[in-house]
């Protein structure tokens, strides 16, 4: 962490931006350089630690885990080696196995989660729906939503229950597997996905089994492993937008039956979807005094910088990611034993994202903020409205007499009103301004990551028992600057670097036993992480205070879980299990206020030479557990009743140091109990399938993201409480295969929520006065932050078998959502200082919308060659993806938008 001595000034220059090839220089927007004043960004700890100490303290925390990895690995080849020679050959490590209970691979667990609702897509449909990442499948499961804000962003949704969080310290009460080890670093949840095997979305608290604690459900994503036989394959997409993505696979056996290894690659690259109207621009233009050229606030003089930097980037939005993984599968020479070794390499290197900007310093939506500034489009569309309305001029109405003349100015005030109210409507639902792909923007920013980590699972069996062993690592490095208020004038900008690393130990033990059909199921886990995050608040122009804040967050949790199984009678089937939780959380933050960047907690220290840091340190544990009974009516049709009592630990925040008090805070850990009625079945040969649920959470303490909207402050993400909320809701999904070659599959979810017991605060100045006062906003019965009310999807394709000239599929695909809140006002963001809400609904929220797939797929008869012809959102619906409230200080609503109509070709070989 970086030392933030009295000897360090930080002195904000107007138009001076971070250099994007540089952290040592400043430039300003004419492209000069100077000398920075800031502070330099060196990785100086906290308390006079030193970095190489961090490091070292990582890298034994992952040898410790390692070793103890490697001490079960050996405690098994030996018993194992001193088996029966009559044990199943190696060749096939499992014959002569009736049934091997493995819990957390995912794929056909026998314990727990026999009963948990869950929604699959293998490796064919995650290709038909265009999946580039795990977002992309939230558009065609019932009751999942992801938002994310920009490629390193995620934030995760099932059944109402997420935390809409996207700060680096965020812990998502969705748990994201990969391979079955745990990502819970939000940083690197949304990564590219390719070569997979399937996804499978659980719904519903994980109060029981292997893994981390997750109070919302799970995300297990699995790739493809080494099969033993020669495979190679390389996909091309080419689309609009200059959209090229490459991915492609090779396996090879080294060591026939042995060994055998598989490398995977992806990479991903499109040009800008957002025009920058500030892009292109030379110096000269850029120069003029007194000439605004995008809306920005003009320069002054010839001292003064110009306002915008000269040949800005003029297409935003672009993508530029790539990934890399290799996997071993080695089958050792001992009976009854597997490992596979699973390491990736990941980097992003885009330009930051941008959005849409919405002023709210007059009444309506679409007025100016704290700059006036408002899109010109914007202007243009309350122009024509008013001009609709035949609003009589101050002059005509001059003209008349008393008291024709008072009438005449009041009915022009309520004419200009009818107007304003007009276009925030239509900024709300249509939703946005004429010109969703246009901006003005005066620092496209920028956003870069590189991570890294292995997973590796060992598996084997002992007598009838069965140990599975899965050590997981994962490191990443970001550094992004983020233009935040999407406009042409530095409103508020971050400049945010951070870095991180995770360890994850997860052992397990299970078996069948002989005298009674009950199976059992055992095992621990254990993670470490460490964070270390700095982010400044860019602010000039004196409307928004700078605050720099940074953080160090070490984290420790653990969890020891029991499972059992049992066949009660032939068609009557118990699960139960139990977990126990706990999680120790470190905080240590320094936030720094204002021009002068004044610490906001402690008093210098001489002998450290600092500001002492606010320090936390909290620790929590709490038992979480799952009942289940399934009955079945035959082999094909089955009913179940389930019971979970889900956890989530606590959440840490780093607020803006405006009040001494509120520096640094914690969220109460989250308690859901949850019932679930479940049903599954299939009628006429396979021709139907059903699957549904009905369910009824309950909550304490729901753990609530909101972004603070107080004056002179930019928006600070933090998590608050609510004291209790309450949802239930239903899901069904149906595939039908009326003809041989037809599927339709139908998918359907209803959620009905509400907070129980809700309110927030916020500060607002006393009219005609320089004093605050805390505004409380009520949030009771209002929905919960993205959460529809319904959610419906579907599919049809057909096969069109042309025999020895191979097959043609045509595919649809439908997704709609009811209106989606993305904040607790139901939309209607943060009311005005009289209390009254001003902005019309769906402000911060997105209107009901479709979206439409289309594609066309030939597969040679060899199946060695395949090309399709793709249009992803093919009507071209304009939709939001999140928003955000800043009008209590910046003055703006802020939307970000989701991607347009996309169209193009794949080729794909196989050998």
């Amino acid at each position: 962490m970086t030392d933030l001595g009295s000897t360090h000034i930080f002195n904000p220059q107007p138009a001076y931006k971070w250099d994007v090839d540089s952290r040592s220089r400043i430039v300003n927007d004419a492209g000069m350089q100077f000398q920075s004043t800031a502070p330099s960004r060196e990785r100086t700890p906290l308390l006079g630690r030193r970095a190489p100490l961090r490091r070292v303290a990582w890298l034994s925390s992952f040898c410790v885990v390692f070793a103890v990895s490697g001490a079960a690995v050996l405690l098994a080849v030996f018993p194992a080696s001193a088996q029966s020679t009559d044990a199943p050959a190696a060749s096939d490590p499992f014959a002569g196995v009736e049934e091997m209970v493995v819990v957390g691979s995912g794929q056909a667990e026998a314990l727990t989660t026999s009963s948990t609702s869950v929604t699959s897509f293998d490796a064919l449909k995650l290709e038909s729906l265009g999946v580039s990442n795990v977002s992309d499948v939230a558009a065609y499961t019932p009751n999942l939503e992801i938002r994310s804000a920009s490629s390193t962003t995620a934030t995760f949704f099932i059944r109402g229950v997420g935390l809409n969080d996207f700060t680096a310290n965020a812990s998502s009460a969705v748990a994201v597997y990969v391979d079955d080890a745990p990502r819970n670093l939000p940083a690197i949840q949304l990564g590219l996905l390719y070569d997979l095997d399937k996804i499978d979305i659980q719904k519903g608290p994980q109060g029981s089994g292997p893994g981390r604690n997750a109070s919302a459900g799970a995300i297990r994503i699995y790739t493809k492993k080494p099969t033993g036989e020669y495979d190679a394959y390389l996909n091309l997409d080419y689309g609009n937008f200059n959209l090229i993505d490459v991915e492609g696979g090779l396996e090879v056996p080294i060591i026939e039956d042995v060994l055998g290894m598989r490398t995977a690659f992806r990479v991903k690259t499109r040009d800008g979807i957002v025009t920058n109207r500030c892009g292109g621009k030379s110096l000269a233009e850029v120069s003029v005094i007194g000439q605004s050229i995008c809306g920005e606030v003009p320069r002054s003089d010839l001292n003064s910088p110009p306002a915008i930097r000269p040949n800005l980037e003029k297409d935003l939005n672009n993508t530029d990611v790539w990934s890399t993984r290799t996997s071993l599968r080695f089958l050792p020479p001992i009976d009854d034993m597997e490992w596979n070794l699973v390491g990736h390499v990941d980097r992003t290197d885009q330009l930051g994202p941008v959005g849409q900007h919405f002023g709210t310093n007059q009444p309506s939506l679409g007025g100016g903020d704290v700059n006036s500034y408002a899109a010109r489009e914007v202007s243009r569309e309350l122009d024509q409205i008013r001009a609709g309305l035949n609003i009589p001029t101050v002059g005509d109405c001059r003209l008349l007499p008393r008291p024709a003349r008072d009438q005449c100015l009041a009915n022009r005030q309520t004419l200009l009103a009818q107007a304003d109210k007009k276009l925030s409507k239509n900024l709300a639902n249509r939703p946005l301004d004429k010109l969703p792909f246009e901006g003005d923007y005066n620092t496209p920013g920028y956003e870069r990551q590189t991570s890294g980590g292995f997973t590796l699972q060992g598996e084997w069996q002992i007598g009838s028992i069965v140990l599975k062993n899965i050590t997981g690592f994962e490191r990443y490095d970001r550094e992004r600057l983020i233009d935040a208020d999407y406009s042409p004038n530095t409103l508020f900008e971050f400049h945010i670097e951070d870095d991180a690393w995770q360890v994850t130990e997860d052992l397990r033990v299970g078996s069948d036993l002989e005298f009674i059909p009950v199976s059992w199921n055992a095992g621990a886990f254990y993670l470490q992480e460490e964070l270390d995050y700095f982010q400044e608040t860019i602010a000039t122009r004196g409307f928004i205070d700078p605050v720099r804040q940074e953080y160090l967050q070490k984290t420790k949790s653990f969890g020891v879980f029991f499972d059992v199984s049992w066949n009660l009678l032939d068609d009557l089937k118990l699960d139960a299990g139990v977990r126990y939780n706990w999680e120790q959380k470190r905080f240590e933050a320094e936030i720094f206020r204002g021009a002068g960047l004044t610490p906001s907690c402690g008093t210098f220290d001489p002998q450290l030479n600092a500001f002492p840091p606010c320090q936390r340190m909290e620790t929590v544990d709490h038992p979480t557990g799952t009942v289940a009974l399934t009955y079945d009516f035959d082999e094909m049709r089955e009913v179940s009743f389930k019971y979970s009592h889900g956890w989530k630990g606590l959440q840490y925040n780093a607020r803006d140091g405006s009040v001494a008090s509120e520096v640094t805070d914690v969220a109460d850990p989250e308690v859901i109990d949850a019932f679930e009625l479940g049903f599954k079945g299939e009628w006429l040969d396979d021709r139907i399938n059903v699957d549904g649920a009905l369910f009824w959470y309950a909550y304490q303490n729901y753990q609530v993201f909101t972004f603070t909207n107080n004056p002179r402050s930019a928006p600070v993400r933090v998590v608050i409480n609510a004291e209790d909320a309450l949802n239930f809701g239903a899901e069904l999904a149906t595939t039908l295969r009326p003809i041989e070659g037809l599927t339709a599959d139908i998918r359907f979810g209803w959620l009905e929520t509400k907070f129980l017991d809700f309110t927030d605060s916020a500060a607002r100045p006393v009219p005609g006065s320089t004093e605050f006062f805390r505004l409380v906003f009520d949030y009771n019965g209002n929905q919960l932050p993205n959460a529809p009310r319904f959610k419906v999807s579907g599919g049809l394709e057909y096969v069109f078998d042309l025999n020895r000239l191979g097959r043609i599929t045509p595919r649809y695909d439908v997704a709609w959502s009811d209106d989606v809140n993305f904040d607790p006002s139901n939309g209607l963001g943060a009311p005005d200082a009289s209390g009254n809400q001003t902005k019309p609904d769906n402000t911060i929220g997105q209107q009901a919308f479709f979206m439409h797939n289309l594609s066309v797929r030939y597969i040679s008869p060899s199946e060695q060659l395949e090309v399709a012809v793709w249009a992803r959102n093919l009507t071209n619906e304009v939709y939001k993806t999140l928003a955000f409230d800043a009008s209590g200080g910046p003055g703006f609503i802020g939307n970000l938008v989701g991607d347009p109509r996309t169209y193009g070709v794949t080729f794909k070989i196989s050998y």
